[in-house]
């Protein structure tokens, strides 16, 4: 008895155990089925590109890929670690597809770059923990939230935008064009957004806001919380 509860006591520690990179670099294709939207949690770099076929590729160790768990699910593509990883030095993900993203979500230390500009009728974007965000979007409306230490730059254009930050997190957007925006700041984020017509909302606590035009303004500060508006990026 004591033999086999040592045995899985060892088997516990592996399992629990970090995943660190082993063998050499390699790139292995993962061909999927057609999704709208994305879900990533772990310690990787993630790249979106327009393609006609639908494929994720990856580009680091071997078991490295081995401990990823890729799959499709009510057109959600899933990407995430089934343990954490440790002194992965190399860790990329491209997404190849035809298809604009609608609603995604970020968690951990993921690290995604849209290197094309992503047009759809309704955008959103949630990014927890430490995960990174860049990329261009086109949308009538966008709803972002953010907190904890995540970041973001955002270009693009969009019509109607809610944005919801706290902790210290960062959203930095001079260049996204939006016309109306309601945002919610608290904690000590940093915001900077350029914004055309409308302005509400509330800034808390000491949080920062930098905003590029001249809109109406309905804003509800605090006495610590600071809001500058400056005319162009």
């Amino acid at each position: 008895m004591k033999k086999i509860g040592y045995a899985f006591l060892i088997l516990g520690l592996i399992s629990c155990g970090k995943v660190k990179p082993s063998g050499d670099i390699d790139v292995k294709d993962v061909n999927i089925q057609e999704y709208k939207d994305l879900n990533l949690k772990g310690k990787f770099k993630i790249f979106y590109v327009n393609n006609p076929k639908n494929f994720v590729s990856v580009e680091t160790y071997p078991n490295v890929y081995d401990n990823l768990d890729i799959k499709v699910k009510n057109n959600t593509l899933y990407i995430a670690e089934k343990r954490p990883t440790q002194g992965v030095d190399f860790y990329n993900i491209t997404l190849y597809t035809h298809q604009h993203l609608e609603n995604i979500v970020m968690a951990d230390s993921t690290d995604m770059t849209i290197s094309s500009q992503m047009t759809t009728p309704n955008f959103s974007l949630v990014l927890k923990d430490n995960a990174k965000f860049s990329g261009s979007i086109l949308a009538n409306k966008a709803k972002i939230d953010m907190d904890k230490k995540t970041r973001a730059n955002v270009l693009g254009s969009t019509l109607d935008a809610t944005i919801a930050i706290r902790d210290t997190a960062s959203i930095i957007a001079p260049f996204w064009y939006i016309e109306n925006l309601k945002l919610t700041s608290k904690n000590g984020n940093y915001t900077e957004v350029s914004v055309a017509k409308n302005l509400e909302g509330s800034i808390a606590n000491t949080s920062q806001l930098v905003y590029y035009g001249t809109p109406e303004k309905n804003l509800k500060v605090t006495e610590q919380a600071k809001v500058e508006q400056k005319k162009q990026p």
